[in-house]
């Protein structure tokens, strides 16, 4: 039964074995900082790795108990041993995998069977896995007593993959804070505006393109640099546009493995002054405030967080059709959706949502909107808070 009486709180350890940053760690991130602290005391295990000391100081100055776990990658088995002593000496009651890759987390299922303590896992970006690599699974999953998807569309899929498990499966959509988004634009003036726009995205309005009385319209994405984010198709698309002489400056924010692949293309094609990499950056809201319509070409997208952090800046979207993005996404209402792979079909929504100064009012404000009310982080919180209270007392 969950612990609530006098100093007893219910004890619940999240564990990821990643040593990247992105959607899970986001998700990790909000639990973290806003999740009840008069009925839980949440904790955290994670790699000590020097890429996640960024995210863990975040997590330590919310005065939350971090455990580092000295492992070379996700396969190494001291994650299983140092887990056991963590559960062991902290009395965790319940324990939050974050599956980031869907052969990921399995030391700390096993941890959990193997200590008889209730465990739940959310599964990020859900494929199917080798043979092997699917009987191991399933066996670390069977005594879980939930699993949480993040889109409807990962919920059909798990469904599919573990069906004797399909009553444990729940959606809970992902979310941003979106107080803590406008708060970062409150004193973003325009003159702020334009010194992004010259200074960080180098857009040069005395182009010949650019014209006398035109400003030049910003396109942007934030992913990592790989190749199931379908960058160099939005960079084929910018290939067309330029020569269309299409006034624009497409923004990648972001790092990965296809960084000299993308930078080779830009170089060949001759696109640096239409195409800027900035790297990962921490300013966000500035940056996407400062843009004019956000693209996202992901071949395949178990949800799209960006995607909420580019409409609360109000930018109309233009992003492939696929996974959890039309959830989010309607088709001609607050963005455009398009095919994967379709390079003609995003230079054509680029154009139209550009060339409309009425669509783009529209779509801004829709985007906002729809956030506010279905995207919101509290609400993902305690939707998972409510996943952990159902367990925890044996329902």
């Amino acid at each position: 039964m969950m612990k609530t009486m006098g100093n007893h709180k219910s004890k619940i350890l999240l564990y990821t074995d990643t040593k990247q940053l992105g959607g899970a760690e986001n998700h990790m991130l909000s639990i973290l900082k806003f999740y009840d602290r008069m009925q839980f005391k949440i904790q955290l295990a994670c790699p000590a790795d020097i890429s996640l000391d960024p995210w863990c100081k975040k997590i330590a100055d919310m005065t939350v108990t971090i455990h580092r776990i000295h492992v070379n990658h996700k396969h190494d088995p001291r994650h299983y041993m140092a887990l056991r002593k963590i559960i062991e000496r902290e009395r965790i009651d319940l324990l939050h995998v974050h599956v980031w890759n869907p052969a990921s987390g399995r030391y700390g299922l096993l941890a959990a069977q193997r200590l008889n303590i209730p465990y739940i896992f959310t599964e990020h970006d859900p494929f199917e896995l080798s043979p092997f690599k699917n009987w191991i699974k399933e066996k670390l999953i069977k005594d879980t007593k939930a699993i949480i998807a993040i889109s409807e569309k990962n919920k059909e899929l798990l469904e599919k993959l573990y069906p004797a498990l399909k009553k444990r499966i729940t959606t809970i959509h992902n979310g941003i804070d979106t107080t803590w988004f406008t708060s970062q634009l409150l004193s973003f003036s325009p003159l702020e505006k334009e010194k992004y726009r010259e200074q960080v995205f180098e857009v040069d309005e005395r182009s010949p393109k650019a014209g006398t009385e035109m400003t030049t319209p910003i396109i942007t994405t934030i992913a990592e640099l790989h190749p199931r984010k379908g960058l160099m198709y939005l960079l084929k698309a910018c290939e067309i546009l330029e020569k269309k002489d299409f006034n624009f400056k497409c923004i990648i924010i972001g790092e990965g493995e296809q960084r000299k692949e993308i930078e080779s293309f830009i170089k060949t094609h001759q696109l640096e002054k239409y195409i800027k990499l900035l790297g990962r950056r921490h300013e966000i809201p500035h940056l996407l405030a400062a843009s004019d319509v956000f693209v996202l070409p992901s071949l395949n997208e178990a949800f799209g967080l960006v995607l909420l952090e580019a409409m609360m800046a109000g930018l109309p979207i233009v992003a492939t059709n696929n996974g959890g993005v039309p959830e989010i996404i309607k088709n001609g209402e607050n963005g455009i959706l398009v095919p994967p792979k379709d390079v003609q079909a995003i230079i054509e929504a680029i154009e139209k949502i550009l060339s409309s100064s009425k669509l783009c009012e529209k779509m801004s404000e829709k985007n906002q909107e729809d956030v506010r009310n279905k995207f919101e982080v509290k609400d993902m919180v305690k939707k998972t808070e409510e996943v952990y209270r159902s367990i925890l007392l044996g329902n």
